[in-house]
């Protein structure tokens, strides 16, 4: 079978297409077709294995409109629309023209009329009537379920790549990506006629499956869609693409776009402005957040607790009802947040509860110790008159249940980074999606959240996907240098914690040149440092734009932009987490860089976490638990740059670190080069 895109037709394809459709699947299954998803080019596009091309245009003449056009020229009623075969010869003229004018061989592509109503008879009828360059075939072409047969019709000479990729882009320009979108930065523009840069056959396989908005409803439920993707495989990309498609195939739709940080929601709208600049109005973007608190109901306070004083409340709790335990506040803080992020409210359900995956064991008696103190907890909210963040949602989940809020109901809902999405949060997600015909889109990484604890789909999400997931395994964004790093720190630190496979493929990635890691001596060193190598790159003529600095602490992040806008100017070095801008410096958290991507990324205050795991403090339990969010972090954090990758710590470096340099994997700088500790 060809590998075809889509590989269903829209419900609103014309009967002929739908025809043609149908047979071409049965083509080898090294062959790849396209069926056309806008209306000015042919029907359908065919590559066999051997590069050649094939264009397609379907006539949807009958044998009465055949056999009536001889004699409609015979007196003089001769009408553009009355010759068979003469919009689809024109049509295959444009576009052998444009994409000619572009540098693709004439005698490199084929083009064909196909009637799929018409027999031989009806076609020699026609002819009587009308020139025509191209072939014209019958419906027996149809019934043909060999490609020999189909292989005649092919020009003799193959294409080259180049040619190839103008073809497919002129063809598909939904496939075509901007190169501002791209995080690796070419080193010199991409040569004209070469479209930019096209998603691969996977990822256009993904954006094409289950289009039809308009298909067979079902009963109760919903369409859901699921892309598992590595860093960097373009998951947010297919997001936008596939949007965007919709958008236009269904002008009566209503989107909503769903994720879980501030900086990335501005980034994708801000990316699909640029892809479809018209605001129909039909498409809401929001964090999982901003959703609840725009729909949070007018006569209710909404007042979460800022989390600085969040974590001063817990810490207060924990040292008056759990001292003396295991129990740390920084478990005692992520207990409660697992607890209202899976909805449970009475100690039953809690006792009950499976705890995997948590990293740290309770016996039953410290979990009844654990549901004292949390009750405690949140005593003191209700007695504030104030709530935490992991309330937000469980309030609006009480609300819709009980029947009192009716959230707005959306005809298609996308959720990217997925994977930080809470069993509560996709139950409210769930039922914003129109029951019967609505359709949700879900993106994520399967390195990070609740999926690298082996965790499924369906006992977080509720959602049952098999046979409705696909997997990206090749990333684009970054280097072989970048991913090495990144994959050989992440085992390194937690060996066997992650199956190989779920890393990404590196076959074909650019080699790229070694992350640095800059040493310093205290943190204004550090800072300082950062500033000038930005302000000489700057001189240099690299774009702003193309820089992203992430730090471990907020704290961190202040200092570096208010440093970093007294040396450039005002506003030129922001959080994205606050505002959007296209050509400033962003500067933000390490947790907020889920999404975005950079061709030159600085990862600094690492000492600042290293610190934090040998912090005396901590229990066996608790430390191991900081070193594997700490490992998921980084790499992440790792892999959000596209070329350079610049790392910066403060202090003695510690000995993981300095190995990964003795393997070639990091390259340190320091004047002079430190001496590396014994041990």
């Amino acid at each position: 079978m060809a590998r075809i895109f889509p590989s269903t037709p829209l419900v609103s394809v014309r009967p002929e297409a739908a025809r043609v459709f149908r047979a071409l699947k049965k083509l080898p299954d090294d062959w790849l077709v396209w069926y056309h998803l806008i209306p000015s080019v042919p029907d359908f596009l065919l590559l066999d294995s051997g590069g050649r091309a094939l264009l397609l245009a379907v006539g949807r003449a009958t044998p009465q409109q055949a056999h009536q056009a001889p004699q409609l020229q015979l007196v003089g009623l001769e009408m553009e629309k009355t010759v068979p075969g003469r919009d689809e010869e024109q049509c295959l003229h444009r576009f052998l023209a444009q994409v000619v004018g572009e540098g693709v061989p004439p005698e490199a592509v084929g083009g064909v009329v196909l009637f799929p109503n018409l027999e031989r008879r009806d076609i020699q009828a026609v002819e009587q009537a009308a020139d025509h360059r191209y072939p014209w075939l019958e419906r027996d072409w149809l019934e043909e379920q060999e490609g020999e047969r189909w292989a005649t019709l092919f020009p003799s000479q193959s294409l080259d790549s180049p040619g190839q990729r103008v073809l497919r882009a002129r063809f598909a320009p939904e496939v075509v990506v901007p190169p501002r979108f791209v995080a690796r930065v070419p080193h010199r523009p991409v040569a004209a006629g070469l479209g930019d840069y096209l998603l691969d056959y996977d990822q256009e396989s993904v954006l094409k499956t289950d289009l039809d908005l308009e298909g067979e409803q079902l009963a109760q439920d919903f369409q859901v869609q699921v892309v598992n993707g590595v860093t960097g495989s373009g998951k947010t990309l297919i997001l936008l693409y596939r949007l965007r498609l919709l958008h236009d195939l269904f002008p009566n739709k209503r989107f909503l776009v769903l994720t879980h940080n501030r900086p990335l929601i501005r980034e994708m709208r801000a990316r699909f402005c640029t892809l479809q600049p018209h605001d129909s109005g039909r498409i809401h973007w929001h964090t999982f957040m901003g959703w609840c608190r725009a729909n949070w109901p007018a006569h209710e306070p909404y007042n979460p607790l800022p989390l600085r004083q969040r974590d001063a409340l817990v810490r207060e709790v924990q040292a008056e009802y759990l001292v003396g335990s295991s129990v740390s506040g920084g478990m005692f803080r992520s207990e409660v947040d697992w607890v209202k992020d899976s909805g449970i409210v009475t100690r039953e359900e809690y006792l009950a509860a499976d705890r995997r995956g948590r990293g740290f064991r309770l016996t039953q008696g410290q979990r009844e110790h654990m549901f004292g103190a949390m009750q405690a907890y949140q005593r003191r909210l209700i007695a504030g008159e104030i709530m935490d963040w992991g309330d937000v949602p469980r309030r609006m989940w009480r609300w819709i249940e009980q029947g009192d809020l009716e959230p707005p109901q959306y005809d298609v809902v996308m959720v990217d980074e997925a994977q930080f999405f809470a069993p509560l949060w996709f139950d409210i997600v769930r039922r914003l999606v129109v029951p019967g015909s609505g359709h949700l889109f879900v993106a994520a990484d399967p390195t990070q959240g609740f999926l690298r604890r082996g965790e499924s789909w369906r006992s977080i999400a509720g959602l049952e996907v098999r046979g409705r997931s696909h997997h990206l395994q090749h990333s684009y964004r970054t280097t072989r240098s970048i991913l090495d790093l990144a994959v050989t720190f992440y085992q390194r630190r937690l060996p066997g914690d992650i199956k190989d496979p779920l890393f990404p493929d590196l076959v074909g990635v650019e080699e790229g040149k070694a992350p640095r890691l800059l040493r310093f001596d205290s943190p204004q060193d550090e800072r300082a440092r950062i500033v000038n190598e930005i302000v000489r790159a700057a001189a240099g003529g690299l774009p702003l734009r193309h820089i992203l600095i992430l730090h471990a602490s907020w704290r961190g992040v202040e200092l570096l932009i208010e440093t970093l806008n007294r040396s450039l100017g005002r506003g030129r070095a922001i959080d994205p987490k606050d505002r959007l801008s296209r050509d400033a410096l962003r500067v933000t958290t390490i947790n907020a860089a889920t999404g975005l991507e950079s061709p030159v990324v600085f990862v600094a205050g690492l000492h600042e976490m290293f610190e934090q795991e040998g912090s005396l403090r901590l229990n066996a339990e608790e430390r191991s638990e900081l070193v594997q969010e700490n490992t998921r972090r980084l790499y992440m954090a790792f892999t959000r740059a596209g070329q350079r990758l610049v790392l910066t710590y403060a202090g003695e470096l510690p000995a993981l670190l300095w190995e990964l340099a003795e393997q070639g994997k990091l390259v340190v700088e320091a004047a002079p080069l430190p001496v590396r500790p014994a041990g």
